[in-house]
């Protein structure tokens, strides 16, 4: 069974999620990093089938620093959110993929430096 969760308080954000890679009964890993940094002021973390979670989260965190350098400016948190969730709902709309499971959760400190 896989965790993710974040608290929110006044002043910080804690982000947790487990480490283990399992399939069955079968411990793969126990040091899988299932939280990547996508900029400065957001986190994603996902949890699903290994490969999915890896290959997802690797082409959104991509995507964003690669808007950032086209544009020259970071992009929002609302518009990361939303880049996500259009990316998710057109792969599960393809034919070729039988099973797509994958959480997502976006954690932004909108913060001015």
């Amino acid at each position: 069974m896989e965790c993710i969760f974040g608290l929110v308080r006044n002043g910080f954000d804690i982000v947790v999620a487990d480490t283990s890679a399992v399939h069955s009964i079968l411990v793969h890993k126990s040091n899988e990093d299932k939280i990547m940094v996508l900029d400065s002021h957001k986190l994603i973390a996902a949890s699903g089938e290994a490969g999915d979670r890896v290959q997802f989260t690797e082409y959104i965190q991509k995507n964003v620093a690669l808007y950032q350098f086209r544009n020259g400016i970071p992009l929002t948190t609302a518009g990361a959110a939303n880049f996500t969730r259009g990316e998710l709902a057109t792969a599960l709309r393809k034919v070729w993929i039988l099973f797509f499971d994958i959480s997502a959760f976006y954690f932004s400190c909108d913060c001015f430096d």
